[in-house]
């Protein structure tokens, strides 16, 4: 679910705002809080602190990775489509 967020977080930093990478990386951050509280209210509702920091913590290498990589490729399919 993490990385689903990431890849349409990229998608929409792409394709909403493009090379500004401000705003890209707050589409970026709102996505991975997004994807931290839909698991916090639907698989983990009564889990104690320790878990919930575990749970924000869980997966942001990934997330992150992810989220570059699919910017940086929808960017240049758009850029290289523009060209042709």
């Amino acid at each position: 679910m993490r990385l689903g967020c990431a890849a349409l977080g990229g998608f929409a930093a792409a394709t909403l705002v493009g090379v500004d990478f401000t705003s890209g990386i707050s589409i970026g951050i709102a996505m991975y809080l997004v994807s931290f509280y839909v698991a916090r209210f639907t698989w983990y509702k009564g889990a104690g602190r320790e878990i919930q920091g575990k749970i924000y913590t869980t997966g942001i290498g990934g997330f992150v990775l992810l989220f570059i990589f699919t910017w940086l490729l929808f960017f240049t399919v758009q850029t290289v489509g523009y060209s042709l």
